[in-house]
């Protein structure tokens, strides 16, 4: 009987290490192997146990969390719109209108009118005359320069007569 189990143990003993059935995986590569020891008592069970030292395997230190500046954190109330709307200028319903219609030569004289809530203007034959406030489109300036304008009247319903730039001197 005794011959039975050391012949079985040695058989299956080497079959795993013919068939490189151990317990090693991929990453595991055994370094040492023990031979089946057999004790010369009739009842003891005689097994072989291959030994095997798994392979370090290197684990990524985790990624360390961003910091947090104080350039990175926002006053909350700093990003929320105003509770009133500053008001808009009000412009007198006249002042308006006499802007738009005198506006309507200004591009052909190649100026760009400056709104004012007074315009400087007076009656003359039937007409309502006024002197403008403007910018040349081109950027250039000239002291003498002056924008004329002439409406029917001076009212809301007034209409565009004719303009154009004159020299003061």
């Amino acid at each position: 009987m005794r011959r039975l189990i050391i012949a079985t143990t040695a058989v299956l003993t080497v079959a795993a290490a013919l068939t490189g059935c151990t317990s090693s995986t991929p990453d595991q590569v055994p370094t040492a192997t023990k031979t089946a020891s057999i004790t010369p008592t009739p009842k003891a069970a005689v097994t072989a146990t291959p030994t095997a030292t798994p392979k370090a395997v290197a684990t990524p230190a985790p990624a360390p969390a961003p910091a947090v500046t104080e350039a990175a954190v926002t006053d909350p109330t700093a990003a929320e719109p105003p509770t009133t709307a500053a008001p808009a200028p009000t412009r007198s319903a006249l002042a308006q209108h006499v802007y738009d219609q005198c506006n309507v030569g200004a591009a052909d004289a190649g100026v760009r009118l400056v709104f004012t809530e007074h315009p400087s203007g007076y009656t003359s034959d039937d007409r309502y005359l006024l002197i403008y406030p403007f910018a040349f489109l081109d950027g250039h300036s000239d002291p003498y320069a002056m924008y004329n304008c002439a409406l029917t009247d001076d009212t809301v319903t007034s209409t565009f007569l004719g303009g154009g730039l004159t020299d003061s001197h």
